[in-house]
């Protein structure tokens, strides 16, 4: 089908002999750069200004900070002004120590140093007389005035103690603001202040930590990153600093725990079955689905020599049995013998649907059935730090986990079978030059693997979709490996009232990704289907597994200067080379009608697409902590650049055309029926490669916004955010080559319909962020966040989420709200050590009451949104349809008539049909898109737990915890394909469980949020 050589023109212009160019671009930028990409990731800063008793600001003030838990001691001298600044802190407890002759030496005990903060703390230093201990309080220091970016960490308080549905860490992320659910609370649902799936940022101690084929892990993957090992993590939703972002979404840095001087360690299980489980909502079967679910583990950590070598091991794992009712709609036994009559060579299909209970209508029968899904991980990690000296510290983290699902697709009774193996190491070395200037530097290696398998019933490549009924899954294997390996320099610079910050990242990444064949069959209606009438086709065969690489280079420069003690101006740039991929073997095909011509195909070995060369992202901010308000208010705000790369899995379309690719219509061929074979045989007309726009920009997107941070009693925060976004270049998916609605044709007619992907869309993003916070002392942590937010765009919202338009020659037409744009989202969470028992408030000492009612702790998580929009659908013919495309067409509105049923939503009928009606044929619905908001979510998951003493280093845990403690169903959307409702008969007749029907929750699985009420119970035991 295609040349082996590269044809004319697939050359892009202004470009030759891409390779050397290529490698010469990056030697340049890593010369231009030196050591300027992620600094403070991972680690924590403390700054300040040092004053005497009349306020007069005092020079070559000595500080030390000693890490209390491992010895490491920090230096730093306050300039002529004052100041001082100590960066790269590793997170934990330090006592911090200020001397200068003439003054008495200030002691400050317990000052926590948080993941991505950088902690101001001013001091007052005493004339001399003898030295003075305090211990500052949490109110002293909560104010961070140096950074401006929205965004909260999550302490190991809460990473320990919160009630967490499948022990999965991501359903943390949801607490902080900015965050948006979708429903299920793991990596492929959470989004952050507008932002699509795939602009979120996951590392690892400063190392990516993504799924690299996608950002996020497979659903399924809980234990990547194991709960245990996360010392705390932080994450900025947006306007980050210079120093951080490889992409313009949600930045989810996690810090993972280290050995200290003393040996720590723990052992747990956390177990769960059906006997405490309410029932699904839409469970029709007289028995509850069987569920077990264990989740065991331990950990260890400690010194191997005192203050100098540190270890830390842990292993998790967990073994997951349940039974699952499925529920879907399938042919009637009558329509079952009409269609074999009416069509033999249709059994295959036909024969795979199960039987089903319910007859719904003359052709529709409901479905009840029993399915299962398992779920098997096992996860262990270790990590050795080394302190050389005060100057020179080391550590090495691996990582390793691997994950196997098998569980029922969709459903009917078709499985697919997958497994995943995660694996993360990083090693750093950090060196103190003097007290002014830090180098930090780190080798890294990420690798994310996903092998799925779909075991569909028909026992054929093709899914199959008719109006109705189920949809029946395919027959393939898709096999998707990601490496990526990553080379970090990071120096500070402390200068005056300057701390400049610069750093360069090489990352290298590899994938391999490979199918067998597989397509799909649409029929318009049950009727079409009898009569062996295929409305559309497509077709790929099998395709060997590629090699793709690419070798990203990021820097940044920042300048965070203080212009007064209490205002700080933080001036950078950063800059993203983030190329584009080749094929090591130079199989791959790209296809682009824009730059090779009227041929389409480049040429195997012809570049994928031109690199971009201009990718510089300034950023500005202030946070400024009036002196009037005695240093207890903090404004910020700020404005920045952020380009990002997406999905890789976007990128790699030129691979697909290495084989044959094949689009059928009806109204091309109108005598398409099954079985496809014959009619591939006449390839022209129907060749479908895969366009990749080769002219294509990187995504950006600008941000801004301003907020007030207070400090109140109680030693609680108070935020209040503006936050808006523009998103620009962002991904499009869409069909060229599509028929002139004039003249009938298409514009080259040697091959159909074509998918394009591109880079032209746009979305806006506007907000009010609240929040309240207070950090876990005495007993006691919370915080609350609240966003009302509208995000509008044009088919897509960012990396990873993106719509096929109705009509591709008209963008415009839809823009609506976005398919995540929840106007209302709230969440809170908070952590409460009852007052009674040793060392608390109340029955401190020995004696019954204490027995019974000491050392208890609840917890408790409570989110929830307002709905998500819904898309309206309506299946067409190709002859019916302006252009041939029928994806995503919509019907038309009728005028006067409401979307909400008469008497309100429900699940029966949560959209009214008689809104809408079939559009004439040759004509595009007037429907706008998302036109129908769908069913807002909330629960609120407890957890209740009393630790025992067994002995002075020893005690034992025990916690019971309640998901969706009040039971309430959290729907997912309605069915929006109208053409269930079109396809009845005369009128608008409603189908049960049909067009506007809610027949599932928005979450399927039996982890996360979003399942019917769930009781766990914990029991640990720690040394």
């Amino acid at each position: 089908m295609q040349e082996t050589k590269t044809q004319p023109g697939s050359q892009l212009p202004e470009k030759s002999n891409s390779a050397s160019y290529h490698q010469a671009a990056t030697f340049l930028l890593v010369l231009l750069l030196g050591s300027l990409a992620q600094g403070q990731i991972d680690r924590a800063g403390l700054n300040g200004t040092v004053t005497d008793p009349s306020g007069r600001t005092l020079p070559n003030v000595h500080i030390t900070a000693l890490r209390n838990d491992t010895g490491l001691r920090r230096e730093a001298v306050s300039s002529a002004n004052g100041s001082y600044d100590i960066p790269e802190l590793p997170v934990g407890a330090y006592s911090v120590t200020f001397a200068h002759d003439g003054f008495e030496i200030l002691n400050i005990k317990n000052v926590v140093q948080a993941v991505g903060q950088t902690r101001t703390l001013n001091v007052t230093l005493k004339v001399a007389g003898t030295s003075e201990q305090m211990e500052v309080s949490g109110s002293a220091v909560e104010l961070d005035q140096t950074a401006n970016s929205l965004g909260a960490r999550i302490e190991r308080k809460q990473v320990e103690a919160l009630p967490l549905n499948g022990r999965n860490w991501a359903t943390l992320t949801t607490l902080v603001p900015g965050a948006i659910d979708a429903g299920g609370s793991n990596q492929r649902t959470v989004r952050f202040a507008g932002r699509g799936l795939d602009d979120n940022n996951f590392t690892s101690d400063g190392i990516d930590a993504t799924n690299i084929v996608n950002q996020a892990q497979q659903p399924f993957v809980r234990l990547a990153i194991p709960t245990d090992t996360i010392q705390e993590f932080r994450i900025e939703s947006m306007l980050f600093t210079a120093e951080s972002g490889s992409t313009p979404g949600g930045q989810v840095a996690v810090t993972t725990a280290s050995g200290s001087n003393q040996i720590h360690g723990d052992a747990f299980e956390f177990l769960r079955n059906d006997v405490f489980d309410a029932r699904n909502p839409f469970d029709r079967n007289p028995h509850k689905p069987p569920f077990r679910l264990n989740q065991f583990g331990a950990s260890i950590g400690g010194a191997i020599f005192r203050d100098k070598t540190f270890f830390y091991a842990s292993y998790e794992g967990l073994r997951q049995t349940l039974g699952q009712t499925l529920t879907g709609f399938v042919p009637t036994r009558a329509f079952r013998a009409q269609v074999v009559a009416q069509s033999p060579v249709l059994a295959q299909i036909i024969n795979a649907y199960p039987e089903g209970q319910t007859q719904v209508s003359r052709q529709i029968a409901q479905f009840s059935g029993e399915g299962q899904q398992l779920d098997h991980e096992n996860s262990g990690m270790i990590r050795l730090d080394q302190h050389f000296t005060d100057k020179s510290t080391a550590f090495l983290r691996f990582n390793t986990d691997e994950a196997v699902s098998s569980v029922p697709l969709g459903s009917l009774s078709d499985r697919q079978n997958t497994n995943s193996r995660p694996v993360n190491a990083v090693i750093e070395l950090l060196h103190i030059f003097s007290t002014t200037l830090v180098n930090e530097a780190k080798a890294g290696f990420n690798r994310g693997t996903v092998i799925a398998t779909n075991l569909g019933l028909n026992g054929l490549p093709y899914s199959v979709s008719v109006p109705g009924f189920t949809a029946q899954n395919n027959n393939q294997t898709r096999i998707g490996v990601g490496n990526s390996f990553s080379w970090i320099d990071n120096i500070t610079w402390v200068k005056d009232n300057h701390v400049i910050k610069a750093g360069v990242e090489v990352r290298r990444i590899q994938l391999q990704q490979g199918n067998t064949a597989s397509g799909s069959i649409s029929f318009l209606s049950p009727d079409a289907f009898a009569a062996n009438q295929v409305n559309a086709a497509s077709f790929a065969a099998a395709l060997p597994v590629n090699g793709l690489r690419k070798t990203e280079v990021y820097g940044f420069i920042e300048d965070e200067y203080k212009l007064k003690p209490n205002f700080t101006l933080n001036l950078g740039v950063r800059y993203s080379f983030l190329n584009r991929f080749h094929e090591v073997l130079d199989r791959a095909v790209p296809f682009d009608f824009a730059t090779c011509g009227a041929q389409g195909f480049c040429g195997a070995g012809a570049e994928f697409s031109r690199p971009n060369l201009a990718d510089v992202d300034p950023r500005v901010a202030f946070a400024w902590a009036p002196a009037t308000l005695g240093g207890k208010t903090v404004l910020r705000s700020g404005f920045g650049i952020y380009h990002g790369d997406g999905q890789l899995d976007d990128q790699n379309l030129p691979i697909n055309n290495e084989v044959q690719r094949f689009s059928l219509s009806r109204r091309t061929i109108p005598s398409l029926n099954f079985p496809i074979a014959p009619f591939l045989a006449n390839i022209t007309g129907i060749v479908s490669p895969r366009d990749m726009d080769r002219r294509r920009k990187d995504m950006y997107v600008t941000q801004w916004g301003a907020s007030v941070q207070q400090l109140l009693p109680q030693e609680l925060v108070a935020t209040v955010s503006y936050i808006g976004s523009k998103g620009t270049h962002l991904l499009t998916t869409s069909f060229i080559n599509t028929i002139n609605p004039a003249t009938g044709t298409r514009q080259f007619p040697g091959f159909g319909q074509v998918e394009f992907r591109g880079n032209q869309n746009n979305s806006s993003f506007q907000a009010l962020q609240t929040s309240l916070q207070r950090s876990f002392r005495h007993g006691l942590l919370f915080s609350v966040n609240y966003l009302w937010s509208h995000e509008i765009d044009d088919g897509s919202l960012g990396g990873g989420d993106s719509d096929f338009p109705q009509d591709p020659e008209c963008r415009p037409c839809e823009r609506a709200s976005g398919d995540f744009d929840a106007r209302h989202t709230f969440n809170a969470n908070f952590v409460y050590e009852l007052p009674f028992g040793s060392g608390r408030t109340y029955l401190n000492q020995p004696g019954i009451l204490r027995g019974l009612f000491g050392a208890w702790n609840v917890t408790s998580i409570v989110g929830g949104r307002t709905g998500l929009p819904v898309n309206v659908t309506l299946s067409r013919s190709g002859s019916a349809v302006p252009d041939g495309n029928t994806q995503n067409q919509r019907p038309n509105l009728v005028p006067g008539v409401s979307l909400t049923p008469a008497g309100g939503s429900t699940i029966i009928e949560w959209i009214n049909p008689a809104a809408f009606s079939v559009p004439a044929a040759g004509t595009f619905g007037n429907a706008p898109r998302n036109v129908v908001g769908g069913p807002g979510i909330w629960q609120a998951d407890v957890g209740l737990g009393r630790h025992f003493v067994l002995s002075e280093r020893v005690g034992l845990e025990f916690r019971a915890e309640a998901f969706n403690l009040f039971n309430r169903a959290q729907f997912a959307a309605p069915q929006s394909d109208f053409s269930v409702v079109s396809g009845a008969g005369s009128g608008n007749t409603i189908q049960p469980n049909g067009f506007g029907a809610i027949i599932s929750t928005v979450n399927k699985g039996p982890v996360g949020t979003g399942t019917p009420r769930q009781l766990q119970f914990m029991l640990r035991m720690n040394f």
